[in-house]
């Protein structure tokens, strides 16, 4: 239980910050884990009574208004007691905002004979402020009983309200007392405007394309552009006469995968539009698929495809960088996170999952975006307003991130060698990336104390007095070897030394990812560094000495030799610059790269291992919160697949065991979700960019080189390596 409201303090404190195949405005429409909803909580006192799995909502997959599950609510409301249940609402790094003429929706069934005064009462939770309550039964249309029933409540009647903010969780609360036991089903809880298109769906859906590899068959549909469809509905059956629906999705997923039990077998499949009131439209042609068993290559073309798909679908139209989530007032878009989906589009562009005149016409998009978009010495903010080029800033103090924008440049650059051709388009996209390349202004990220090391942002407000130096076994790496490489701001080839291959005592940065990128499980740490307590100069560590040299402290750790001596990095940072170059063939005066990864690779599996992270296999690995904060382990798929290039047999067993374990909750038409807590049988719903990117980059990778070489090929990048890593 503790757990549980832990969590939800989480939730009130920091920035809900993951995303899942879902409307902003939607708090609940399926579990994702069958049996109970991790992200609700209930609770009772004395004699009253509410059903729950270790303190979570059941969920029940054979009675649901949208496919495939609903809440169940059970429960008993004494006089002599009180229950609730919160329903939290996480969904949305940028959550839904709500308006002055928002209703509050859901579908409603009640099994039982249950009085309309013993239905719950439902609030509001904003942050740490609750509204009043309102009785559901005032707002159902056309009470009954044993049938879907809609309940819509005006936000303007619950009390309290404060428009323009976010809701993080919806109560339901006991109402009334009686000795019964009720048992009500609550479906897609949601918020929709007053107004909504109306426009009734006469064309029947165009189901335009079906395969499979494995047991994944793949849907790809045609859309109108009519306003009114909200979803995508799918059907299946196994003898095409009785279809059953399988699944829902929102209109922006332009394909879906269905898992199905068996191979060499026919399948059947149809979709329908469905509108705002969930009315579908005529159904589409039924089409037909057989499975089959796929080979190592198949599967592993498949699983990077799917996750390339990812940043094909999630982007804004005005800017089209990254779109990590959709809000209703703003599209904010990631600096940082654009450089992954570049990546990663331009292994779509390669294996044909994109045109090249659309990749080409999105990153014009973006160049034109950036070259416009504010900035200061060439340095972008970590996130924008996609309409209009105004920095979104989270605590509202102006800051200007110099690891993402190195990340998005080098995504760029490597963009730049990939369109070559002497066309007039190319042309111009090569150009504007060299002018976004040259204005970069790397020293100003120095001091004049100690030029070789750069700030990992800048304040005009408070200069670097939040900020970090950069340096260690991790994402720093890309950052140094570009500033090096600059064409009219560069680092000094002694910043490699001084700056990347320094560590300074007691302020290690965390480099999983922007922190604000990551869900609140792998935020909150006892030791982490941005929690730390700070000296006046980073540089200088709490004990007055200066940074030490990252070598300083070889260790063999779980038998293999670890330079630096800890395996305190996750592998996702590690991994980080070479998702653009190649380790075979880098060592400089201390280290073998090729080999330093390997040896990191193998002893990060064997802690793993060795762990009691919940499962039995030894394939299956990838622990990112090592601290064990929830009494469990968050394993991300990622960390394991992407060993793949480095470690074939390693990274190919890890992609099939999590693919044949895991893959009904785990896998979709975005790939691997972030992560999966098998001990506590929790799974996110979330996708991250730098994951989705990793596995794809590193596939294509190991198959053709492709990123490597391009990288490697840029003229400023490749004098540098040649200055930096001896020839072995």
């Amino acid at each position: 239980m503790l757990k549980k409201y832990f969590y939800f303090l989480l939730l009130l404190i920091l920035p809900t910050l993951v995303r899942s195949e879902s409307y902003p405005e939607v708090l609940f429409d399926n579990s994702v884990i069958n049996g109970s909803y991790a992200k609700s909580i209930a609770h009772y006192t004395g004699e009253s009574w509410i059903q729950n799995v270790s303190y979570s909502l059941p969920v029940s997959d054979s009675l649901f208004f949208t496919p495939g599950n609903s809440l169940s609510l059970r429960y008993v409301s004494s006089p002599n007691g009180k229950w609730e249940a919160s329903i939290l609402n996480d969904k949305q790094k940028f959550p839904y905002l709500i308006a002055k003429d928002d209703h509050l929706t859901f579908k409603l069934f009640i099994q039982s004979n249950t009085e309309k005064g013993q239905l719950p009462k439902v609030t509001l939770q904003q942050n740490d402020t609750k509204t009043n309550a309102v009785d559901i039964a005032n707002y159902i249309d056309d009470f009954a009983y044993d049938t879907w029933l809609n309940v819509s409540i005006p936000v303007n009647k619950f009390g309290g309200i404060s428009l323009g903010k976010s809701v993080s969780a919806l109560i339901l609360e006991q109402n009334g007392t009686a000795l019964q036991t009720n048992q009500l089903f609550i479906d897609q809880i949601e918020f929709l405007p007053k107004n909504y298109p109306k426009v009734r769906l006469s064309s029947a859906a165009i189901l335009s394309k079906i395969s499979s590899v494995d047991k994944q068959v793949e849907l790809v549909w045609q859309l109108p552009l009519t306003p009114s469809i909200r979803y995508v509905k799918i059907y299946r059956s196994e003898d095409k006469l009785n279809f059953q629906p399988i699944a829902i999705l929102p209109i922006y997923v332009q394909k879906s995968l269905d898992r199905v039990n068996e191979y060499n077998k026919s399948y059947y499949y149809k979709i329908a539009w469905v509108d705002y009131n969930y009315v579908e439209s005529p159904f589409s042609e039924v089409r037909e698929v057989q499975t089959k068993k796929g080979t190592d290559k198949e599967m592993l073309n498949f699983i990077r495809n799917a996750h390339v798909n990812y940043f094909i679908d999630n982007y804004d139209v005005n800017s089209g960088m990254f779109l990590p989530d959709r809000g209703n007032r703003q599209a904010i878009v990631s600096t940082n996170e654009t450089g992954y989906a570049i990546l990663g589009l331009l292994v779509a562009g390669e294996n044909n999952l994109i045109s090249r005149q659309a990749l080409l016409v999105r990153l014009t998009r973006i160049v034109k975006f950036l070259s416009s978009a504010q900035q200061h010495q060439g340095v972008f903010t970590a996130l924008y307003d996609g309409r209009s080029g105004v920095p979104y800033y989270r605590d509202s103090v102006p800051t200007y991130d110099l690891r993402g924008t190195s990340h998005i440049m080098e995504s760029l650059l490597i963009a730049r060698q990939y369109f070559s051709k002497e066309d007039p388009e190319e042309q111009a996209l090569r150009n504007t990336i060299t002018k976004l390349w040259e204005r970069i202004n790397w020293n100003y990220f120095t001091d004049a104390q100690h030029p070789d090391v750069l700030w990992n942002k800048w304040s005009p407000v408070d200069s670097t007095a939040r900020s970090r130096p950069l340096g260690g076994f991790n994402e720093s790496l890309g950052t140094y070897l570009l500033a090096m490489s600059s064409p009219t701001h560069p680092l000094a080839i002694s910043a490699y030394i001084n700056g990347f291959a320094t560590k300074h005592k007691g302020h290690e940065l965390y480099f999983g990812d922007d922190t604000n990128d990551l869900a609140p499980e792998l935020k909150m740490k006892l030791d982490d560094s941005l929690a730390r307590s700070i000296s006046a100069n980073p540089l200088i560590g709490d004990d007055g000495n200066t940074g030490v040299s990252i070598y300083s402290d070889d260790k063999v750790i779980f038998a293999k030799n670890i330079a630096g001596g800890s395996l305190n990095e996750s592998l996702m940072s590690v991994y980080r610059p070479f998702l653009i170059m190649d380790p075979k063939g880098k060592v400089d005066d201390f280290v073998d790269y090729k080999k330093y990864l390997s040896n990191y690779i193998l002893a990060y599996k064997r802690r793993d291992n060795e762990m009691s992270i919940g499962t039995r296999f030894t394939d299956i690995w990838g622990v990112e919160n090592v601290e064990d904060t929830y009494q469990g382990y968050l394993v991300n798929p990622a960390i394991s697949i992407a060993a793949y290039p480095f470690e074939k047999e390693i990274g190919l067993k890890a992609l099939r065991k999590f693919y044949e374990e895991y893959a009904d909750v785990l896998f979709t038409q975005y790939g691997f979700r972030s992560w999966i807590d098998i001990k506590n049988n929790d799974v996110s719903e979330s996708y991250r960019a730098r994951n989705q990117a990793t596995i794809a980059v590193m596939i294509e990778n190991a198959n053709s080189g492709m990123i490597w070489k391009l990288y490697e090929n840029i003229p400023e990048v490749k004098k540098t390596l040649e200055k930096v890593y001896t020839k072995k």
